[in-house]
């Protein structure tokens, strides 16, 4: 058996907590990679897990699996009496937790809960940025008023971001019992290390004298690639020794419409594109600047890794940006090409010393807030709260409210 403290008591848990989560897909996005983060990090001598993927089978889930961890993906788009399939698993599991990773993991663990053997408490994990939702499908919209509709019914609606908290209001999201988590950087992975960074610009065959400036992120509009590139290209105008680097799936020379933009704005020879890479970190340190130029996100885990490696970041005004950032890089208004050139600019024009110092506030800065061992040692007080011997209402102080 093992104890929680809460409120000064002494609260016996049972030894095994078995946490089952289900998450809309197993892709490899940023809710995606870091659950599979937070899984690893969990400790399995304390919680049993399993995974189920409403959608098809995925590279990630093959990760996940190695961890030890059994993995049941429903291909829920071709089957989809498959829902049937995942309630059997659930019951067959057994869980005290039901962890629901996006809109539709948690509301499938929802409508589950109630026909379970344990009746098992239930948690939302919400990562949607919700900028110009407005201009998503009907159809969208008027599920998320669905989904705002059942939002009462988990016992937990933890959120990403403070933003994304206050995003979902709007659209009937009852937050009377949310709390907000941020995600966190795996500070074992990344981390500073200079000399694999300009080993990757060695291989790209990237002069010595060149400032990179760096994305991390899958292809997606609200990515805003293009606002990348054309943001580039300003620059470019005034700084011929500054080369950007796009990593993200999607992103490489096969995308038709990246390479003509790099063409048609005259960035042959200084944009190179990587595509879905494992070795990240590496890459991370390959940056003197890391950006984002999203038109919306949630909390992008892409800024962490890049600030605790080091990295100076120059990012979009939008999710919690402003907040991870504070005074360590710079915030630009969204679709400002303008402005963010000018930003990066402002970095580019440093002294390798100034450049230093602004990525070693970066770096203390998320050690101070958004590391996963933070983010981890909140589920595990979560988790351990919920599953009290008595199921008394439980004190969620393990989490940022």
């Amino acid at each position: 058996m093992s104890i929680l403290k809460t409120n000064d008591k002494n609260i016996l848990v049972s030894s095994m907590i078995k946490v089952a989560h289900i998450t809309t897909g197993l892709e490899t996005g940023g809710a995606e990679v870091q659950l599979m983060r937070l899984i690893a990090a969990l400790d399995k001598d304390k919680f049993e897990m399993m995974v189920i993927s409403m959608d098809r089978e995925t590279y990630l889930a093959d990760r996940i699996r190695e961890l030890g961890v059994t993995v049941h993906s429903l291909t829920l788009r071709k089957h989809p009496f498959a829902l049937w399939q995942g309630y059997r698993m659930l019951k067959a599991f057994n869980p005290d937790v039901i962890h629901g990773t996006m809109y539709q993991g948690g509301v499938f663990g929802t409508l589950c809960s109630p026909f379970l053997k344990k009746r098992p408490h239930v948690i939302w994990t919400v990562h949607e940025p919700l900028e110009h939702y407005d201009q998503e499908p009907l159809r969208k919209r008027l599920q998320l008023r669905l989904w705002g509709l059942m939002s009462g019914m988990p016992e937990c609606l933890m959120y990403v971001s403070h933003l994304n908290k206050e995003q979902h209001v709007p659209y009937g999201f009852n937050n009377s019992k949310a709390i907000v988590i941020p995600n966190g950087v795996d500070t074992t992975r990344f981390m500073p290390a200079r000399d694999k960074g300009l080993a990757i610009r060695k291989e790209l065959n990237i002069p010595d004298d060149c400032i990179v400036i760096g994305k991390t992120a899958r292809y997606h509009r609200q990515k805003n690639h293009e606002g990348f590139l054309r943001s580039a290209a300003l620059l470019s105008k005034k700084h011929d020794n500054v080369r950007f680097m796009m990593v993200g799936t999607n992103v490489d020379d096969s995308n038709e419409t990246l390479t003509a933009l790099v063409k048609s704005l005259g960035l042959e020879g200084k944009v190179y594109m990587l595509g879905n890479r494992e070795d990240i970190p590496d890459i991370v340190n390959a940056y003197d600047i890391a950006t984002l130029t999203s038109l919306g996100e949630a909390f992008p885990l892409t800024l962490g890794e890049a600030m605790v490696s080091g990295t100076p970041c120059v990012a979009t005004d939008v999710g919690d940006n402003a907040y991870i950032i504070d005074d360590t890089g710079y915030v630009v208004p969204v679709a400002d090409d303008q402005a963010m050139a000018d930003s990066w600019e402002k970095i580019v024009v440093m002294s390798e010393e100034e450049r230093l110092a602004l990525g070693q506030k970066a770096r203390q800065r998320c050690l101070d807030n958004f590391t996963l061992e933070q983010q981890t040692k909140q589920h595990d007080d979560l988790y351990s709260t919920l599953c009290r011997i008595n199921d008394r209402a439980g004190d969620l102080s393990g989490a940022t409210s």
